[in-house]
C-alpha cells in the first residue's frame, strides 16, 4: 500500500479538511514530469480555506510522498520526513507548492534552503487563485549557482501549461563538486578582521586545520566582526547565505573560526539546520587523530570531555552525528550520551591518571640530571620535528614524524646529541626535546590537559623558538608562542631560530635579526646552518647571528 505523509500544521484541521487533504495526497500525477491540473486546483482551494500554503512532494512514478501543511520554513529536512525509508529518497522528486496568500512566487529565505535540501528535479510554484481573464500565474524553478538567488526561474506560464511542461535535463555536477569518498565536506564560517592580510592568513589557517582533520573545505562565508549579534555572532542574513551555500555545495558540516558558547552553538545549528563545530572542537579532533601513545590519548580524552561537558545539553545535531566526522572522535558517542555525573567521574579518573603521568615524566627528567637540556618550541608546522631529525641524525625507522600538516606530532620526543670533546675525554652530550606545536587561540582545556607534556618545555635549560621565515605570518606566530609561554609561567631563556632560510626573503631575515640580534638561521630540509647551530648548542659562548 502506498505510504503518504500528511504533516505540518495538521493539529487544528477539522476532520473534513483532513479527509479532503488525504484524498488529494492519494491522487496520481503523470510520471517523470508535470502534474495533475485538477489536483492542483483543488489544492489551491484548500489553501484558500486554510489560509496556509500547501506543498506536495511527488516521486518519479507520479505518487505523492508527502503533503505539507503550512510554510515550508517550518518543515526542517523534507527528505527525513518522507515515509518509506532511504530507498524512497531518490533524485526523481518533484516539489509543488501553492504559495497561499504570498504575492511573489520566487522561493526565498529558509524556504529556499528547505527546497535545496530536498534537491528536486523541479519546483513548481503557483498562486492561490487565477487572476483576471482566468490566467493562473505559475512558475517552474531549478537550483541555481548564485547564493543570493539559489533558485532560478526556468519557465513562467499559466498553471495548465506548466502542468504539461517538460523541464530541461539537469546537468550532472562538475567533477570538483562531487564528494570524494570518505571525506566530510565542510563550509567555513568566518568573522573577518578589518586587516585583509590578517584575514587571509586566518582563513588559510582554518582551512589547513580542516584538511588536517581529514575533511574537505568546499566553501567560505565571511562577515565583518562588528556586524553580528551576541546570540549567534553572525547576522541573520549572513547565516541564511551560509545555509544556502552549504546546500549548494553539499556541505554536511559548518566549522566556525571562533569558539562558541553552548547557547551560540545551539542557535547556529537551529538557523543553519546543520551540525556546527567551532575552532576549538576542530583542534581537539585533530589531537584525537594524532594521539598515538597511551599518554597522548589520555590527555586528549580529558581535554575533549572538559570541553564537551558544558555542551552536553541541547546540542542536538552535532552530538547526535555518527561516524568519523569532526567532533565525533576520541571518547566516542556512547561516552557523550552518559549523564553529567558519569562524565564528571570519568574526568576525575583521567585527572588522576594525568597526575601519575606528570610524576612519571618528572622522574625521567630527574634521571637526566647533569645533561644540558634544550627544547624546540614554536608554532605548529614551523619545522621543529624536521630540525630535530636533522640535528640528531637518527637511524632508519627512528626519525620523528615530520609532515607538512598542522599538529603532525603530539608526544614529546627527546634525543641525545653528542660530539667529540675538543679538550679530550668523554664526548659532549646534550638533550634536545621536540614538543607539541602551538597555535593561535589554543583551547584552554587542551592546554590544561597537556600541561604534563608542556612541562618538558618549561623545565628545559633553554628554549629554541623555531619560526618558519617563509610564512608571511611568522611574526604573529612568534608573538603567539611568546604569549602562550608567558601564560604558562615560563621564565626559561629563549633564542630565536629562523628556519626555511632557503625559501624566505631578505626582509624576513633582517626583521628576525631586529627581534633577536643573536638569532640563528637554518634550513632543516636543505641542511643549511646546521653546523653553526650544533656548534652553538655545545658552546658556552654561542656565536652571534
Amino acid at each position: 500500500m502506498k505510504q503518504t505523509a500528511l504533516l505540518g500544521r495538521t493539529a487544528g484541521l477539522r476532520p473534513a479538511q483532513s479527509r479532503r487533504l488525504e484524498r488529494l495526497s492519494h491522487r496520481r500525477h503523470p510520471e517523470a514530469y508535470g502534474a495533475d491540473l485538477l489536483t492542483l486546483q483543488r489544492l489551491a482551494a484548500e489553501s484558500t480555506e486554510l489560509e496556509l500554503p500547501l506543498s506536495l512532494v511527488i516521486d518519479g512514478r507520479g505518487l505523492c510522498r508527502l503533503l505539507w501543511v503550512g510554510p515550508l520554513e517550518q518543515s526542517g529536512r523534507l527528505l527525513e520526513r518522507l515515509p518509506g525509508g532511504p530507498r524512497r529518497q531518490g533524485s526523481d522528486l518533484r516539489l509543488i507548492t501553492c504559495v497561499g496568500r504570498a504575492k511573489q512566487l520566487d522561493p526565498h529565505g529558509s524556504e529556499a534552503v528547505v527546497g535545496l535540501d530536498l534537491d528536486p528535479q523541479l519546483w513548481l510554484r503557483y498562486g492561490q487563485q487565477p487572476g483576471s481573464g482566468g490566467y493562473w500565474s505559475a512558475a517552474a524553478y531549478l537550483p541555481g549557482g548564485d547564493p543570493s538567488h539559489p533558485w532560478q526561474q526556468q519557465h513562467e506560464d499559466d498553471l495548465s501549461e506548466l502542468c504539461q511542461w517538460i523541464p530541461p535535463e539537469r546537468q550532472a555536477p562538475p567533477q570538483a563538486a562531487i564528494k570524494p569518498s570518505g571525506l566530510e565536506q565542510v563550509l567555513l564560517l568566518v568573522l573577518s578582521p578589518s586587516d585583509p592580510e590578517t584575514a587571509r592568513r586566518e582563513i588559510a589557517e582554518l582551512e589547513g586545520l580542516v584538511r588536517s582533520a581529514g575533511s574537505l573545505p568546499v566553501g567560505l562565508v565571511v562577515q565583518r566582526k562588528a556586524s553580528g549579534s551576541p546570540q549567534t555572532l553572525w547576522g541573520e542574513g549572513k547565516l541564511r547565505e551560509a545555509a544556502l551555500e552549504a546546500r549548494r555545495l553539499g556541505a554536511s558540516l559548518v566549522v566556525t573560526d571562533r569558539e562558541l558558547t553552548p547557547a551560540q552553538a545551539r542557535n547556529l545549528e537551529h538557523l543553519l539546520d546543520l551540525p556546527v563545530s567551532d575552532r576549538s572542537e576542530l583542534i581537539l579532533d585533530i589531537f584525537a587523530q594524532r594521539a598515538a601513545s597511551g599518554a597522548g590519548r589520555l590527555q586528549v580524552e580529558l581535554a575533549q570531555l572538559r570541553y564537551r561537558l558544558p555542551r552536553l545539553v541541547g546540542r542536538g545535531l552535532s552530538l547526535s552525528r555518527q561516524g568519523g566526522g569532526i567532533g565525533t572522535r576520541g571518547p566516542g558517542e556512547t561516552q557523550l550520551e552518559k549523564d553529567r555525573r558519569a562524565i564528571a567521574r570519568r574526568i576525575d579518573k583521567l585527572q588522576r591518571d594525568v597526575q601519575k603521568l606528570r610524576e612519571h615524566r618528572a622522574r625521567i627528567r630527574s634521571s637526566r640530571h647533569g645533561l644540558q637540556r634544550f627544547a624546540l618550541v614554536g608554532y605548529t608546522n614551523a619545522g621543529k620535528s624536521s630540525l630535530l631529525n636533522a640535528l640528531s641524525k637518527p637511524a632508519a625507522g627512528e626519525a620523528v614524524l615530520a609532515e607538512n600538516k598542522l599538529f603532525a606530532t603530539l608526544d614529546p620526543t627527546t634525543r641525545r646529541i653528542s660530539r667529540p670533546n675538543p679538550a679530550g675525554g668523554p664526548p659532549q652530550t646534550l638533550l634536545l626535546t621536540d614538543t607539541v606545536g602551538f597555535i593561535r587561540a589554543l583551547p584552554p582545556p587542551l592546554v590544561e590537559a597537556f600541561r604534563s607534556t608542556l612541562e618538558e618545555t618549561l623545565e628545559a635549560d633553554q628554549l629554541l623558538l623555531v619560526v618558519d621565515l617563509s610564512d608571511p605570518g611568522w611574526v604573529e606566530q612568534l608573538n603567539t608562542v611568546h604569549a602562550i609561554l608567558d601564560e604558562l609561567g615560563s621564565d626559561t631563556p629563549r633564542r630565536l631560530i629562523g628556519n626555511q632560510i632557503d625559501r624566505c626573503t631578505a626582509q624576513s631575515l633582517e626583521q628576525a635579526r631586529k627581534l633577536d640580534p643573536q638569532a640563528l638561521f637554518v634550513s632543516a630540509t636543505a641542511g643549511l646552518g646546521l653546523e653553526g647551530l650544533r656548534e652553538w648548542l655545545f658552546s658556552d659562548q654561542p656565536p652571534l647571528g
